[in-house]
């Protein structure tokens, strides 16, 4: 199996999330983890041919996916940005998946005080319209505060979704 693990990162802890969900494929296959720009970058963001599940992740902001305005938002906190280029919203509006591809979506969101929306259920809805095949529910990952990072625990509770991943995605 392929994976390839695109994520949208403000202050870090999505990225961790997506590395760690990274870690928990890796035993079932060749695993990329990649920042949506970077991604964007080299390939125009394509997906390849080749990829049999892909995994998408970003931080929700306002209940949903990042738009520019809250990116804008975050960059204000005067905190290092991880993401600084479009995120996973623009992204999913121009790529293109590849037939059969098996896909999943998560996403980073504070835990406290217990808020509606999540970017993972965006992300879903828009991967369905894109083709291919559900791999899992959407999964959030939970975060302490806007630049707190993630829970303890979140790592761990990432890799072995990844783990999971790996196991039905590649059946």
């Amino acid at each position: 199996m392929k994976a390839l693990v695109v994520y949208e990162s403000m202050f870090g802890a999505t990225q961790s999330a997506a590395e760690a969900i990274g870690d928990g494929l890796a035993p079932h296959g060749s695993v990329r983890v990649v920042e949506v720009g970077a991604l964007a970058e080299e390939s125009g963001g394509a997906v390849g041919e080749d990829v049999d599940l892909l995994v998408v992740g970003g931080p929700t902001h306002a209940f949903s996916m990042s738009r520019a305005n809250t990116r804008e938002d975050a960059r204000k906190e005067g905190l290092p940005i991880i993401s600084t280029g479009p995120g996973v919203r623009e992204w999913l509006d121009g790529v293109r998946i590849p037939g059969g591809v098996a896909w999943a979506a998560f996403d980073t969101k504070v835990s406290t005080p217990p808020l509606p929306g999540a970017a993972s259920k965006s992300i879903t809805k828009e991967l369905r319209k894109l083709g291919g095949r559900m791999a899992a529910k959407p999964m959030s990952f939970a975060v302490q505060g806007k630049a707190g990072g993630l829970l303890d625990g979140e790592l761990e509770r990432a890799k072995a979704w990844g783990d999971q991943l790996g196991r039905t995605a590649g059946t």
